[in-house]
């Protein structure tokens, strides 16, 4: 990767180690003079990947045009703004964009492959569209007109653009405007091309990236079949048998109730009783 400066402003910088931005003198990008703080930014990189890092306080720090307070992790193609500074981010070691596209528009999707389609989409990273994804199971026209699928409501877009398709596992980016207008892609202006999975687009100031899990990656060929040619399986029906319906089930006799006891017995214990609590009664008064 490598930081690359549009406006001309310092050579392009290697990311390798700790790039540190700002007015200082002895950063790796001193820019004496300029409207930066002394130490503005800094870029550096770990196994996670690329970074921006703010120290605090320092203000007017954007990534893609959203503010950056602390940190946020960089992707080829990113425009950071520190001040009125702009850096882009670009890869250094990528293969080429393939500008060869197909000729024609894609034929239909079917039902099965539409299913899988809907997996690649281009997703806003700034403006209106931020956060916003766009399934390509249909070409996706980008615009300025009113019946542009991806409106993009800017004096200097085009009203027909361009339009992002899918053929097959190719996602291919194709120009509608007449003349020299281009599109950015991962900082690199572009009128037709083949996409890849994380490649950003820009027009104008609005930001895309292209998500596509399965896809091939730029260089690559021969992955991401299942969008074009998805397999589905099927499991075969398995016969259960099923038991007939048992008839009723024949109960068991009840065991039969306990005899009730006889009422009479009961008297004869009550009176029992009374007689030999009259007996011991006596005993206790009229003994001498």
């Amino acid at each position: 990767m490598q930081l690359t400066f549009p406006n001309g402003e310092h050579a392009n910088v290697p990311l390798q180690g700790e790039v540190a931005v700002g007015s200082r003198a002895g950063l790796r990008v001193s820019l004496p003079g300029s409207s930066l703080a002394p130490h503005h930014a800094s870029f550096f990189s770990d196994r996670r990947g690329l970074w921006l890092r703010v120290p605090n306080g320092v203000p007017a720090v954007h990534l893609n045009a959203r503010p950056v307070k602390r940190l946020a992790q960089l992707r080829a193609g990113d425009l950071v703004c520190l001040d009125t500074l702009r850096l882009v981010v670009r890869a250094d070691d990528r293969p080429p964009i393939e500008r060869d596209i197909p000729a024609g528009a894609p034929a239909s999707l079917g039902d099965a492959q539409r299913v899988a389609a809907v997996r690649v989409v281009l997703r806003g990273l700034s403006g209106p569209h931020f956060g916003r994804s766009y399934t390509l199971t249909e070409p996706r026209v980008i615009g300025r007109s009113p019946a542009a699928d991806i409106r993009l409501e800017d004096p200097a877009v085009a009203e027909r653009h361009a339009v992002v398709e899918l053929h097959g596992d190719r996602v291919v980016l194709r120009a509608l405007a007449p003349g020299g207008e281009t599109t950015q892609v991962n900082g690199v202006g572009v009128r037709d091309a083949v996409l890849s999975p994380g490649d950003q687009l820009v027009v104008d100031q609005h930001r895309f990236v292209l998500e596509a899990p399965g896809l091939p990656l730029r260089g690559q060929s021969g992955l991401g079949k299942a969008v074009a040619n998805p397999h589905t399986q099927t499991l075969k029906a398995v016969n259960v048998p099923v038991a007939s319906d048992p008839g009723p089930v024949e109960q068991a006799p009840r065991p039969p109730a306990p005899a009730g006891r006889d009422p009479s017995a009961l008297w004869w214990l009550i009176a029992a009783a009374t007689v030999l609590a009259a007996a011991m009664t006596a005993l206790l008064v009229y003994a001498p």
